[in-house]
């Protein structure tokens, strides 16, 4: 209650200061302008743009692989979707032009193939990253936070066609009048090409196929009024084998999907007002063993938001947001959760989950100068679903920058989200998350220092499985990272992160998977305009944490051994290192633009396990690995 007595009186504070800083200006005759940008900009530890995710080599052209080479991302599956500081990517959101877009990755799966976002770079204008303390003027987040905005000012035409080991794409990019343009894309990704060429790595990979089709349209109807429409559909499959507990058998899976995200922008003076809607439909089966699931899931989400410059020195955004699920489920799954064999015991689930929730929020933002930057927010629960727990989350966040080199920021607040539903969980329930962290940054031409230090408690279920389930984490973290250029060619980066994470029950802690002692990530960049730009990505830290199998039991119901754990991750896999290699050549034809690319991942072939499985009895243990050396060469066409 102290605590919200302290935003609430902020708050007052701040608008009072901007009647006075807004009397002042107005004796002044000032013009003061809304800012486009989100009104907690300031507060993002990372912003990109598409050429900075260009750029990065190891970010493949992906904005969300880009992400993973930061210190502060967690990522230890060696996927796309975003876990920061030691946060669930399922507590974490991507936002996109202000719409949340759940599950914003393709299959995921162990040999690292296909981890790649659902949204293309091209479309990028700019990408903002909060590792943690994510900002209120969104919601559903309790972790991290990435938000993505699309392009806006006219673009240049062109049509780019693309062809790779395993992908055939094409996009153009169309003016439509002066101010009005479209981007359309698609691609169709197949597996017997690289298959072929890398069979000894991906021995368990059957095939994989992927059709997508993206369109982003942005129309500026008068100087104040313009309109984005997103539409995505993606329809995927793949077939693996795979490895759990003591069974082995293949994995098939199928999803069809399609997203669609509108903004409506409306610009004054010193106001800014969207409409953000989306609507995301999605089909999905997956079969392995005697498990056949198949759900059917829609999501709505209609946000209003108002931001207002009152003055030069303080901002304010308020709004309210407001989403409905539904997930019908018919699935025929394992009666034992540890016997998965296709005559072994099973029970039928329909079943259908819905769910909404309706979130108003304020964020305001005061500025007395140019070095000194405070928010606050509040963002409340109201007319609440059967069962759901009322919540007020709120934060505080200080920026501090005394010149052009230096930053410092300091947050902290409580934050609430919704589990995602998933295989384990089938209801929406609230987790909470206390977080505190100071974040401080170094900039000029030649080097850049960043380091930070934070502490984050966690509430509501934690649920890895069907045997490890917890509701209680407490993590505390430092990361330190610098990047300096050794010539006009070579330019070197290198950080580390420290991650203490616990499972709290009751007076007692244990290991999480992500309890780190390290997370080393390096990079050596070599850019050359006249021949080519190459780098070498390097990763390492110890092996993922598990809970040890110690006995089984035969169990007669199930005509299986069903095993007997040991203490929670009280084992750890071997040490984890990774070195890829990628490179590109840019040469032109005319007036075409064309650039061949190569790339080796996990180089040395290093074997890095995923998990671990088990023979029919438990007696003996093994690991499930992740990617190994992948050879992947194409080009790309812009003319």
């Amino acid at each position: 209650m102290k605590t919200l007595l302290f935003i609430f009186n902020l708050l007052i504070f701040s608008f009072v200061q901007a009647q006075q800083d807004s009397l002042q200006i107005n004796q002044l005759e000032e013009v003061i302008i809304v800012k486009k940008d989100p009104i907690s900009e300031k507060f993002a530890v990372k912003k990109l743009n598409s050429l900075d995710i260009y750029f990065n080599p190891a970010a493949n052209a992906d904005p969300l692989k880009a992400i993973t080479t930061l210190p502060a991302s967690t990522n230890t599956d060696e996927s796309a979707n975003p876990s920061l500081r030691g946060g669930s990517p399922y507590r974490s959101r991507v936002y996109l032009n202000g719409s949340p877009v759940l599950n914003p990755v393709r299959f995921s799966r162990n040999d690292g193939l296909g981890n790649f976002s659902l949204f293309n770079t091209e479309l990028i204008d700019k990408q903002y990253v909060y590792s943690s303390n994510p900002p209120l003027n969104f919601g559903n987040s309790s972790a991290g936070l990435v938000e993505i905005e699309t392009k806006t000012q006219p673009i240049s035409e062109f049509t780019q066609l693309s062809l790779a080991l395993s992908n055939i794409g094409l996009m153009r990019n169309q003016k439509l009048g002066k101010n009005n343009f479209t981007q359309i894309y698609t691609n169709y990704q197949f597996s017997d090409a690289i298959i072929g060429l890398n069979r000894k790595s991906l021995d368990q990979l059957h095939h994989f196929s992927t059709f997508d089709l993206g369109a982003n349209t942005h129309l500026k109807i008068n100087k104040t009024l313009s309109f984005n429409t997103f539409n995505y559909f993606i329809d995927e499959k793949y077939s693996v084998l795979n490895r759990s507990l003591n069974f082995l058998g293949d994995v098939e899976a199928f999803k069809k999907r399609f997203f669609s995200v509108n903004n409506l922008d409306y610009f004054t003076q010193k106001t800014k007002i969207r409409w953000a809607s989306m609507v995301d439909f999605s089909h999905s089966e997956f079969k392995f063993g005697n498990i056949d699931s198949k759900v059917k899931n829609i999501q709505f989400f209609n946000g209003l938001s108002f931001k207002t410059q009152f003055s030069r020195a303080f901002s304010m955004q308020y709004g309210v947001d407001a989403s409905v699920f539904r997930y019908h489920y018919n699935e025929v799954l394992p009666q034992f959760y540890f016997s998965l064999k296709p005559e072994s015991p099973t029970f039928t689930n329909q079943k259908t989950t819905d769910f909404f929730y309706v979130e108003p929020y304020v964020y305001a933002n005061y500025s007395p100068n140019n070095q000194w930057n405070f928010s606050s927010a509040l963002r409340k629960n109201i007319f609440l679903h059967k069962n759901t727990e009322s919540f007020t989350s709120y934060q505080f966040s200080a920026n501090y920058t005394p010149n052009n080199e230096h930053r410092l920021i300091f947050s902290a607040g409580k934050y609430h989200s919704y589990t995602t539903p998933n295989y384990i969980i089938r209801n929406f329930n609230t987790l909470s998350s206390h977080q505190i962290a100071l974040d401080y940054s170094f900039e000029n031409e030649k080097f850049n220092i960043s380091t930070s230090v934070y502490f984050k408690a966690d509430k509501g279920d934690i649920v890895t499985n069907h045997y490890e389930q917890f509701d209680k984490t407490q993590t505390f973290g430092s990361e330190a990272s610098v990047d300096f250029k050794l010539n006009h060619q070579f330019s070197f980066s290198i950080s580390n992160t420290f991650l203490n994470q616990k499972y709290a029950i009751g007076n007692q802690k244990y290991n999480t998977p992500l309890n780190l002692k390290y997370f080393i990530k390096s990079q050596l960049i070599y850019k050359n305009p006249k021949w080519f730009t190459a780098s070498l990505v390097f990763a390492t830290r110890p092996g993922n944490r598990f809970t040890p199998v110690q006995s089984a039991v035969f169990n007669p119901q199930a005509n299986d051994f069903q095993p007997i754990f040991g203490d929670w991750y009280s084992a750890e896999m071997p040490h984890y290192k990774r070195l890829d290699f990628s490179a590109n050549r840019l040469f032109f034809i005319g007036k075409t633009a064309v650039i061949g690319f190569v790339s080796v991942n996990n180089l040395l072939n290093f074997n890095n396990s995923a998990s671990v499985y088990y023979n029919s009895n438990y007696t003996n243990l093994h690991y499930n690995h992740l990617q190994k050396r992948i050879f992947y060469f194409g080009t790309m066409v812009r003319f």
